[in-house]
């Protein structure tokens, strides 16, 4: 299979790569070296304004130590939250905004099946989330030493993978809507809504009797940032992560082979 749809997909958001990516990088790194500037009675004092439950679904009820802080501000609010929309936008614009733009059309004119654009595109939006996973995780292993954050180093590229793979998820469910319906928009509404739920469901829910197990349906509980900084990875929850993105991708790939292209 060529490569060159792959690689053309990379080299043309290659502007928006680079913003992104200092995006993330300078969100990780002000979280980061936020660490040394804040006295440690002042994350106790954060931990004794807030009800326990609230602090747990939060992720702050560890805050005043290293992988709880970590875990709280640089893995658990802002630069997952960048992430995702970063990924949910590679994956809009990788198929749903080439169709609507028209150069959809173009692009099969060539000799190449539309199995083989689905995944070459889909392979570049892997790309894109896996590298975000790197420009996080050199960030923050770069400041964390220097201010004092003890955490080691296999536990903050495991993190940062995982959150990759998060990403990559959200990015593939784009590519799997936007395979069906090809417009930009139906695709980032259907994906936002999906990642507010997600949110809300590993952190507000979890505080209210009943909704609990709504936690278990959620990107976010598989990603599981704070706990991969205190236990390290959970092969169980990469491989509900690696399986959701395979599934999409096959959805992609079934519902672009069904539709008339430019149509909608």
């Amino acid at each position: 299979m060529s490569v060159d749809i792959l690689t053309k997909s990379l080299w043309d958001a290659r502007r928006s790569f680079l913003g992104w990516a200092i995006g993330l990088a300078g969100a990780a790194g002000i979280y980061t070296s936020s660490y040394a500037l804040i006295e440690p009675t002042s994350y106790e004092e954060v931990i004794d304004a807030f009800p326990t439950e609230i602090l747990e679904a939060m992720g702050w009820d560890e805050i005043a130590t290293p992988t709880g802080y970590l875990g709280s501000t640089v893995f658990g609010l802002v630069v997952p939250i960048l992430a995702v929309i970063f990924a949910i936008a590679v994956g809009t614009r990788f198929l749903a905004g080439d169709e609507e733009s028209g150069t959809m059309e173009l692009t099969l004119t060539h000799p190449v099946s539309r199995t083989s654009l689905v995944l070459q595109r889909a392979g570049a939006a892997l790309l894109a989330g896996l590298g975000a996973s790197v420009v996080v995780s050199v960030a923050v292993m770069a400041l964390a030493g220097p201010v004092g954050l003890d955490v080691p180093a296999s536990r903050i590229m495991s993190a940062s993978f995982s959150l990759g793979l998060m990403a990559v998820a959200f990015a593939m469910l784009a590519v799997a809507i936007g395979a069906w319906v090809g417009r930009r928009g139906i695709v980032l509404g259907a994906c936002s809504a999906v990642a507010v739920f997600a949110y809300f469901a590993s952190t507000v829910l979890t505080t209210v009797d009943g909704f609990e197990w709504l936690d278990r349906t959620s990107l976010f509980y598989y990603y599981g940032g704070q706990d991969i900084l205190e236990d390290g990875l959970s092969i169980g929850n990469l491989v509900v992560l690696i399986v959701v993105s395979v599934v999409l991708v096959v959805v992609a790939v079934i519902g672009f082979q069904r539709r008339d292209v430019g149509t909608g």
